[in-house]
């Protein structure tokens, strides 16, 4: 049976390890992308599958019961890459990545581009920030007023926007990938709201700093 949701854990900018473990509680699958393992042993989590060159180990001893799918360190695709197209194939409904961004500027850059490369909906948490790569409609279910939210295309242009709940609002219009119409809106009202109907978009969401003061209160 294909997994419904799978947790991808990388060696990137780690989150907090409390929202590794809530998210590792909801997936049916959690892959650990070489290094990424530490992060996930850290939270107390052991995954079902480990991917890569085990070249980012750093000594970390891999628990019973997990399998590795062993890459060579020479070759043509990023360890994570490798996972998404493994994970892909088994037809998952949603993807959801932690530690994929931050560090080097060539590894962000990379992965940017491979959340264009599946219809599959991937979602990206990253300094308190949630990046949703999706095909197809999509409604904010943790949006407040006073977030920001970005639409920035994937594709090399999204056409027939609507949004709804959003303080500029779209109304069928195309947006391109040179263009920088979609950045820095604005949530006035719920539900927060993004519907197209071709192409592939990377919807950025952003608690507003008033929300974060609260929670860091």
């Amino acid at each position: 049976m294909a997994p419904k949701r799978v947790l991808i854990a990388a060696s990137g900018e780690p989150p907090e390890l409390e929202l590794v473990r809530e998210l590792a509680q909801t997936a049916d699958l959690v892959v650990a992308v070489d290094g990424g393992l530490a992060l996930l042993l850290r939270a107390g989590v052991v995954p079902q599958l480990l991917i890569g060159d085990l070249d980012s180990l750093d000594g970390v001893a891999i628990p019973p019961g997990v399998e590795v799918r062993r890459h060579p360190r020479e070759k043509d695709a990023t360890d994570l890459e490798l996972t998404l197209d493994q994970v892909v194939a088994l037809a998952p409904e949603e993807i959801r990545l932690v530690g994929a961004l931050g560090g080097r500027v060539d590894h962000l850059l990379a992965t940017c581009g491979l959340l264009a490369r599946h219809r599959v909906p991937i979602v990206v948490h990253h300094r308190g920030e949630v990046l949703y790569a999706v095909s197809g409609p999509l409604t904010l279910a943790g949006a407040a007023p006073g977030d920001r939210v970005s639409l920035i295309p994937l594709t090399d242009r999204v056409e027939g926007i609507r949004t709804q709940g959003l303080r500029y609002p779209l109304a069928g219009e195309p947006l391109q990938r040179t263009g920088t119409r979609g950045v820095s809106n604005q949530v006035v009202s719920l539900p927060c709201r993004v519907e197209f109907s071709r192409g592939r978009l990377l919807v950025v969401h952003a608690p507003s700093a008033r929300r974060l003061r609260k929670k860091e209160g």
